[in-house]
């Protein structure tokens, strides 16, 4: 017993899943040109202005982008010169298998010496079918308008660490962003740090293959601990 359920707790580290509702961080400012820039490996999710994402990676390019105040969501719709989602209107997921696996969220601040702008919330939520669950959120208001690198195309601040392990490749993934006290440019969020997992021996080998595998670590353990109690 103690071996299945030892095997059973190896199994879920392997496999891993997404957490729901887990509290983002947010970093910043960040000094330098030194995260970004917004390009066609940093697609934009959510940006009031033209981000040059890939052909097949669409955003909510919002209109107008000189309001005070925000709530967007973003859509996979539009491709690289993305598409306008109205406020507070949900937009098209993209699907998991076309995101990367782990990464972090960036957010490029456009201000002026009012340096006013404030975050009240991010969210990310997964969609299966008609069920949506938050998976991360940032709900904490926070005057993000103190910046270091003014201008367009690198990340002021980060939020990280979204991780979308064991979560099937056919879900939809929504980010939205809400914020206020906005003035000058266009703010505009977007993928950063993307990474997928690195294959192991037993990746692929599907859950009887990874038990196997467990199974066999403890009893190799097993066997070189009673050689050193000198059991039979």
């Amino acid at each position: 017993m103690r071996r299945v359920l030892l095997a059973t707790t190896i199994v879920g580290a392997l496999v891993g899943t997404a957490n729901a509702d887990t509290v983002l961080t947010l970093s910043g400012p960040i000094n330098g040109n030194i995260v970004g820039p917004q390009s066609s490996s940093n697609p934009c999710i959510i940006a009031g202005q033209n981000c040059g994402n890939p052909s097949n990676f669409g955003y909510n390019n919002y209109t107008p982008n000189n309001a005070s105040s925000l709530d967007r969501w973003s859509t996979s719709l539009g491709g690289s010169n993305g598409v306008n989602v109205a406020q507070g209107v949900q937009g098209t997921p993209y699907l998991v298998s076309a995101l990367p696996t782990t990464f972090d969220i960036a957010i490029d601040v456009n201000t002026t010496g009012a340096a006013s702008e404030t975050l009240t919330l991010f969210e990310v939520w997964q969609v299966s079918g008609q069920t949506q669950t938050r998976l991360y959120h940032y709900d904490t208001s926070t005057v993000i308008g103190n910046v270091n690198n003014n201008g367009q195309g690198w990340a002021d601040y980060t939020l990280s660490h979204i991780d979308l392990t064991g979560i099937a490749a056919s879900n939809g993934i929504l980010f939205h962003a809400v914020w206020s006290n906005a003035v000058d440019g266009a703010e505009s969020f977007f993928i950063v740090n993307g990474a997928s997992p690195v294959p192991g021996p037993i990746v692929g080998a599907g859950i009887p293959g990874l038990i196997s595998a467990a199974l066999g670590m403890i009893g190799l353990n097993w066997r070189r601990r009673k050689r050193q109690l000198g059991i039979a």
